[in-house]
């Protein structure tokens, strides 16, 4: 890879990582796509209008006495991590952004299923930007029966996916980079002690790989 290639591609991720830690602190709502606009901008104004206090994100996993996630009234402790796929074809909506991509799904939720909002804590397109969905605050709906203390990734696509395909038969490397970032940052946020697909808990296809596999080939 070229220098300069390679230095655009650090630039890009350490922007990613703010967007990231912006967002998880309530500052920024917009994609976690690398790229500086009006939305990061006003976010980095919020924090230092507030004395500047980002906490800073890292890959080790928070210790049971640590940071912790909890979600709903009755405080739910999150220590899982669930994939699930969107089943959607490489070239769906291909061209709108993700917030467009979000705006349907949420629709396939409220309508289809009838559920308040989407169900997803948070998505990941094909060029691996990444958008919130649910607050991780609140108990997302991905599992039958298995929601609670438990925050759900939505990858963009997925469709005709078998349950034990490699993970690039489906999806991007752009996508394996931003999935394994966004786990490491929720894992320095809480006590992350399992990290599961969706087929790990019914009989499904989603997300359309192993993840246990898929964690152990990093």
């Amino acid at each position: 890879m070229p220098e300069r290639t390679k230095s655009m591609n650090d630039q890009i991720d350490a922007l990613k990582a703010l967007q990231m830690a912006l967002a998880r602190l309530g500052y920024y709502t917009g994609a976690i796509d690398g790229l500086f606009g009006p939305r990061t901008d006003a976010a980095l104004k919020a924090v230092a209008a507030e004395g500047g206090a980002i906490r800073k994100l890292n890959s080790v996993a928070a210790t049971p006495t640590g940071p912790m996630i909890f979600q709903g009234s009755a405080r739910y402790p999150v220590d899982e991590i669930v994939i699930h796929c969107a089943a959607t074809h490489p070239d769906w909506m291909r061209g709108q952004p993700l917030t467009a991509k979000r705006k349907e799904i949420d629709r396939w939720h409220r309508e289809e299923r009838g559920w308040r909002k989407i169900g997803y804590h948070h998505l990941i397109d094909r060029d691996g930007a990444i958008l919130p969905g649910r607050a991780e605050t609140e108990i997302g709906a991905g599992v039958e029966g298995h929601n609670r203390g438990v925050i759900h990734i939505c990858l963009i696509g997925g469709a005709g996916s078998a349950a034990t395909d490699p993970f690039e038969r489906n999806f991007t490397a752009a996508q394996d980079r931003a999935l394994r970032g966004l786990i490491d940052a929720i894992r320095a946020e809480t006590a992350i002690t399992r990290i599961t697909g969706h087929n790990d808990h019914a009989a499904k296809a989603c997300p359309g790989f192993v993840v246990r596999t898929w964690i152990n080939r990093a």
